[in-house]
């Protein structure tokens, strides 16, 4: 690596395969599969090893749901 040209590494937070505003049952509206904490939880472990991986920058990619982004802004807080 040549020093005068410094290079970042991105690594990207997301998507899980749940989500927290939308139900997975349509006979019950308030039904969720997973909690806000839940989700920072694993948005925070994402986190936590790509810093260790050396990740210069943190991207929130791919997420529909804005409750689900909403965990992943806040993990990184």
């Amino acid at each position: 690596a040549d020093p005068s040209n410094p290079r970042f590494v991105v690594g990207a937070m997301g998507p899980t395969n749940r989500t927290g505003s939308i139900s997975p049952d349509v006979e019950d509206p308030t039904a969720r599969n997973v909690d806000f904490d839940e989700l920072v939880t694993a948005y925070y472990e994402q986190i936590v090893a790509l810093m260790d991986g050396g990740c210069d920058i943190l991207m929130v990619e791919t997420i529909f749901d804005t409750l689900n982004a909403k965990a992943a802004v806040y993990a990184v807080g």
